[in-house]
Formats: C-alpha cells, sequence, structure tokens
C-alpha cells in the first residue's frame, strides 16, 4: 500500500473547495426569441403587403401579391398551410358580416392575411389557445407563440375564436 503525503492531499482538496466557493457567473433568464417579422416595421416594406392611395400605402388595403410575400419564408408543407387562400368570400361567407380587422386582398379574396396580422408582437406572456406549451425553460417566465393570429382564446380549445369570425 503507498501512503500519499499529506501536503499534497490537503492542497487539492483545498484547491477543490474553493472553486466550489467561487461565485459562478449567473446564467440569464431566458429571453424570448427575436420577432421574425421585425422587418416589417420598415417603411421599405410596406408596398410588398399594401396597395398604395394617392402615392401612400393604404393600410386598409392589400394585395392579394401579398400571398407570395409570406411564401418566400412559409414554404407549403414546411410551415403547414392549411387554409385556402385566392378564394372570394361570396356565397355563405358572404352572409355574415366578417369584422374589418380581417383584412382582405384585392376583389375581397382571402389571404394569409385575413387571419394574421403581421405586425402583431411574435411571442406573448398570453397563451393563444388552451394547452398551448411556451417556449423556453421550466421556471423561466413563460413566453407563448401568437402565431401573428388576428383572434386568440387562451380559454377555448384551439382557434375557433379566429375560424368563428367567418365559418
Amino acid at each position: 500500500m503507498r501512503l500519499v503525503p499529506a501536503r499534497p492531499l490537503f492542497l487539492s482538496g483545498f484547491l477543490l473547495a474553493s472553486l466550489l466557493l467561487v461565485p459562478r457567473p449567473a446564467f440569464p433568464a431566458f429571453t424570448p426569441p427575436a420577432n421574425p417579422h421585425a422587418y416589417f416595421q420598415q417603411p421599405a416594406q410596406c408596398p410588398r403587403c399594401h396597395l398604395y392611395t394617392d402615392s401612400k400605402p393604404d393600410p386598409g388595403r392589400i394585395a392579394s401579391s401579398s400571398i407570395e410575400f409570406c411564401l418566400g419564408c412559409h414554404l407549403p408543407g414546411v410551415h403547414r398551410r392549411i387554409h385556402p387562400v385566392r378564394v372570394h368570400i361570396a356565397g355563405r361567407i358572404r352572409r355574415k358580416k366578417i369584422s374589418p380587422d380581417f383584412r382582405l386582398g384585392d376583389g375581397e379574396n382571402i389571404i394569409c392575411l385575413t387571419c394574421h396580422s403581421a405586425h402583431g408582437p411574435f411571442v406573448s406572456t398570453v397563451r393563444a389557445f388552451a394547452g398551448q406549451a411556451p417556449v423556453g425553460e421550466p421556471g423561466d417566465t413563460p413566453y407563448y407563440k401568437t402565431f401573428f393570429l388576428r383572434r386568440t382564446n387562451p380559454a377555448g380549445e384551439g382557434f375557433e375564436a379566429l375560424c368563428a369570425e367567418c365559418h
């Protein structure tokens, strides 16, 4: 059996104990993810979606071609697009009065911006629908993706607050 001198053993134990007492850097609290639509705040982007009236972008008039702009990032099949677009709201849907904040494309066609608002917040401290899982780590401030929806119902079971506007 080999004996280990006490002095090196004591020094290594002292070093280990001192490392445990050294204050560790605090990890920052979870910050919400950056808004992927932040570039919509740049005036140069307005013509991609808004139609113009008297040489100025008209916030109430949206071009149906804005669908292509959305699909530049939201590829079908990758970011599931399940609702039809470029559909005229005539017929049974037209019998119901649709709220003016549900934007329609030129020609009263359903476009991505009918249900989604590109200028809205990306995350919120409030769920968009019941049962929605937060982004971030457990114990952090919970943030929930808004999906840029025009209507939400945190107490409901899904997207009925949005879909009920037309259906």
